[in-house]
């Protein structure tokens, strides 16, 4: 796929992650959408897009329901006339344990707060690619959001892993693929002293996330990018 002439979708836009993966494909000269429920931090990244000259758009999603996510889709149609690109950013907390006290209603709070909007700007952004018979990309992207190295727990990794793995497999035949961008996992004593998000680490990731968008051979598999 051609990135200058591409419109790239970009989730959770004001996070660290959101921002420093559209800050790249703005460089490359992508039309940007910049989605966030965080309005401040959403208005931060549009500011620094725009000091490139960057032609984007901000779009604030004040409720992750299906209606709201598909009259976003619709939105951002009609500002830019196509969509070719999600980048969808998961910011994670860690999946409870399955014998702790309050295990069933943490899970429920990550699926209604985590999964559930990551799902629901897949399947409305998957549906659009479908309708509009666009040869689309989808880029799952996930971090943890509350520790102090990046890294996702195995149960994290696998629920992105395998939405991944599912969605190419079910989109092949629209000609939509599918990978998606994780850490490396760290097992160390030292991973805990790692800086959340460092730059190296950023720019690792947003580059696999440009191999994949630019690799019209890549789908349906996972990158897991780390520091040399």
């Amino acid at each position: 796929m051609n990135i200058a002439q591409s419109v790239i979708l970009v989730t959770a836009a004001g996070s660290p992650l959101g921002k420093a993966i559209a800050l790249h494909f703005s460089t490359l000269g992508a039309q940007i959408a910049l989605v966030d429920h965080d309005k401040a931090a959403l208005a931060d990244t549009l500011s620094a897009c725009q000091t490139i000259q960057a032609d984007c758009q901000s779009y604030v999603v004040a409720h992750h329901d299906e209606q709201s996510i598909a009259a976003l889709i619709s939105a951002i149609d009609e500002q830019f006339g196509k969509i070719d690109v999600l980048l969808n950013c998961w910011l994670s907390t860690p999946l409870p344990s399955l014998l702790g006290p309050t295990s069933v209603d943490q899970f429920s709070q990550c699926l209604a707060d985590s999964v559930a909007p990551f799902f629901l700007f897949g399947q409305h952004t998957a549906h659009y690619m479908r309708q509009h018979h666009r040869q689309g990309v989808i880029i799952n992207l996930a971090l943890n959001d509350d520790c102090h190295y990046p890294s996702l727990n195995s149960g994290s990794k696998a629920v992105v892993s395998g939405l991944t793995a599912s969605w190419a497999k079910e989109l092949a035949e629209f000609n939509i693929r599918v990978g998606g961008v994780v850490p490396l996992s760290r097992d160390d004593d030292n991973a805990a002293h790692y800086p959340l998000l460092s730059s190296p680490l950023q720019y690792e990731i947003v580059r696999s996330a440009e191999y994949i968008v630019a690799n019209d051979y890549f789908n349906g598999r996972m990158i897991e990018a780390e520091v040399s």
